[in-house]
């Protein structure tokens, strides 16, 4: 065979094995079955709704003192009346998985005499319970997932699936390894765009959710929507509002629930505050689960 007849027979070679590798790339997309893989990743998840549990209140601890000196640069006296006031509030934390999270302090003597450095610290605490809270909420119950009306699509990728998802309101993209275990993730709501990174740890129930990092943009079309509705002039999109947090556990009867929560904003600090005394929240009465009508 000449050297001119043996490039040909390697081309078509090549060529065939491009196309069979297309095909059967093809063909194994065409395998997915939509619903029955929705319904197993669902399963991979600890969704807490499953076992007849619907959240959990708690008392929150907050070291006031770690925290003030931190962020003042200063040694706090003991009996400096804010970190007084902070310490003797009692703040609690309820949280509905399909819900949401309400927190409330409670003070002695009334919010009559909670001064104003006193309410401006209870609101940061506020806004970092709940931020936390609501970031871990949606991997522990539909809402990670399509619910019903929601259009999805499973496809194979080679480092294992992605999962699109259009609620007409929203537009997801999920990014999962072999094991369901989703990587990374993108919303886009109310011309927001969020991207987030979680990990997890295998439980007794399914994947847990250990950590999560968030950066959340505004879209051009967001500005220019606003500018139109009447809102401060629109500017180029920021660069991100980047949020983590991370979670360790308790065990509450047989389910687990956030026992230590540590959250950061951009280059800030790590604020941690613990849940203590807490009691779960029996689930009403839900109807079977079904998978999303438009795969």
């Amino acid at each position: 065979m000449s050297k001119r007849q043996s490039g040909r027979c390697a081309v078509l070679i090549l060529s065939a094995t491009v196309v069979a590798s297309v095909a059967a790339s093809a063909q194994q997309a065409a395998k997915i079955d939509q619903r029955a893989l929705l319904l197993q990743t669902r399963a991979a998840y600890y969704q807490p709704l499953d076992r007849g549990v619907q959240g959990f209140s708690c008392t929150v601890y907050f070291d006031w003192s770690d925290v003030l000196e931190r962020a003042s640069g200063r040694k706090i006296p003991s009996r400096e009346p804010t970190l007084v006031a902070l310490k003797n509030a009692t703040v609690t934390v309820s949280d509905d998985i399909m819900k949401g999270v309400t927190v409330k302090a409670e003070y002695p003597g009334g919010l009559a005499s909670v001064s104003a450095p006193v309410a401006s610290r209870e609101k940061i605490l506020k806004e970092l319970v709940t931020a936390s809270l609501e970031g871990w909420n949606p991997f522990l119950s539909d809402r990670i997932f399509p619910m019903e009306g929601t259009k999805y699509h499973f496809e194979a990728m080679p480092t294992g699936y992605r999962l699109t998802l259009d609620g007409g309101t929203f537009f997801s993209i999920l990014d999962l390894d072999p094991k369901l275990q989703v990587t990374h993730g993108e919303d886009h709501l109310n011309g927001n765009t969020t991207e987030f990174t979680p990990t997890f740890d295998p439980s007794s129930h399914g994947w847990l959710i250990t950590s999560l990092k968030t950066v959340t943009t505004q879209s051009a079309v967001g500005s220019v929507a606003e500018n139109k509705a009447g809102s401060s002039s629109a500017g180029p999109a920021n660069d991100g509002d980047r949020a983590s947090f991370t979670y360790s556990y308790q065990f509450v009867g047989d389910m687990l629930v956030p026992k230590k929560v540590v959250v950061q904003y951009a280059d800030g600090i790590e604020t941690p505050y613990e849940l203590r005394d807490c009691s779960l929240v029996k689930a009403e009465s839900i109807a079977p689960k079904t998978a999303a009508a438009k795969p």
